[in-house]
């Protein structure tokens, strides 16, 4: 006859006298002690040899979870595995899938985060908002919506900044955790800033001098490729669009003259437009043209290596590895165009000579008169460009996690 919960409870943490045995069926039964400790086992067969396995005591362990837990049994035998093992197996991994704290802890304790401007800050932040509530949470086991509601509830306090800043800090936790293989799951890595409250000032955001050496000195201790690490390089030094770059072909440039054409087919204002760059600009890109003579594209795939532009994610993938090891104010690979911009200005460019090395419309009347392209104005702006970055990468810190 088939148990139910009448019967089980009723048996229950009370004297017992009956059977010791009692079957479900399909091989699932209990097993009584005489003070009423009620134990859920399974009976099979494997490799010819009966055996019994322990599912859980009643009261830990519901009726209807006894019954799926045998039918998982019975799942793994049907494809020859022994239920003991894969249960066994299973149990390990959920003891070892470390907990939101442990990853945080570990993190923290990383000799590069350790030297963060705002160390103990971050400290005290992650603490409130994260470990406090939600540490003992498994990592492994999280959705993106249950990460979300972390971040909505910093929102929801009064704090969509301060939920993004929380939210990019605790993506570097992840990737840290992804990269060392503590944990399988990305599904943080999916939540993106807007989805959960709001960037600080985003469209005015651009590096300091402090913030520019981090950034150039932070490119050589990625663990990203030799092409990556020269194209943010040329990005930086040449204030282009990132698109613009990854698919540009080899015969856009005249390195001996400085110049890059930018076709109209990649020019976000769909004209063509010419770019003036540095010596320092001129020589990565003769290095990178040298590492595939035999392709047309300038950047392709870097492990591939076929002639076609890498993909798009990369763009995003080779920010986000920067960032990580310069740490600091999150930015964007649009910030460094600001960041030319801004910087530029500072250093005494003309605003419309600024403007050509971006590729941007000139406005008004110099639109309609203006067409000269100020190559060798662009070309004395961006050695200008290059040399401050350069002074700036002799002041940098080893670090700028904020």
């Amino acid at each position: 006859m088939a148990l139910n919960d009448t019967k089980l409870r009723r048996i229950s943490g009370k004297a017992y006298e009956g059977p010791e045995e009692i079957a479900d069926g399909g091989g699932l039964s209990v097993r009584i002690s005489p003070k009423g400790l009620i134990t859920f086992q399974y009976r099979y067969r494997f490799n010819g040899k009966p055996a019994r396995l322990k599912l859980g005591t009643y009261g830990k362990m519901s009726l209807k979870e006894a019954r799926d837990a045998l039918e998982e049994c019975k799942g793994w035998l049907e494809k020859g595995k022994d239920p003991a093992m894969q249960r066994k197996k299973a149990k390990d991994i959920a003891s070892s899938s470390p907990s939101i704290s442990t990853l945080v802890d570990e993190w923290f304790d990383t000799p590069s985060v350790k030297e963060m401007v705002k160390y103990e800050y971050w400290k005290r932040m992650l603490k409130l908002h994260i470990t406090d509530n939600y540490g003992k949470l498994i990592a492994d086991e999280m959705s993106p919506v249950e990460w979300e509601q972390i971040f909505i509830r910093i929102t929801k306090g009064g704090s969509p900044v301060q939920a993004g800043n929380v939210l990019v800090k605790m993506k570097q936790v992840i990737r840290y955790a992804l990269r060392r293989k503590r944990i399988t799951s990305n599904a943080l890595m999916l939540l993106e800033i807007n989805d959960i409250g709001s960037r600080p000032n985003n469209g005015e955001r651009f590096l300091n001098d402090v913030e520019i050496g981090a950034f150039w000195n932070a490119i050589d201790k990625t663990k990203m490729s030799w092409q990556n690490k020269m194209f943010i390089r040329i990005v930086a030094l040449t204030g282009c669009r990132g698109v613009e770059l990854r698919l540009a072909k080899k015969t856009d440039f005249d390195l001996k003259s400085r110049e890059w054409t930018i076709p109209k087919e990649n020019s976000k204002t769909r004209k063509r437009f010419v770019r003036g760059i540095s010596k320092l600009a001129a020589d990565y890109l003769q290095q990178v043209f040298d590492l595939y003579p035999d392709l047309s594209i300038v950047f392709p795939p870097a492990k591939l290596q076929e002639n076609r532009p890498m993909s798009a994610s990369t763009l995003i993938s080779i920010a986000e590895q920067v960032e990580d090891v310069m740490g600091g104010e999150h930015w964007s690979l649009h910030d460094l165009r600001r960041t030319c911009k801004t910087k530029m200005a500072e250093l005494g460019v003309a605003p419309h000579v600024s403007e050509k090395i971006l590729g941007h419309k000139l406005t008004g009347m110099l639109a309609v008169y203006d067409q000269y392209d100020y190559i060798p104005e662009q070309q004395d702006a961006a050695e200008l460009w290059a040399k401050k970055i350069q002074e700036c990468s002799e002041i940098n810190p080893l670090s700028l996690q904020n």
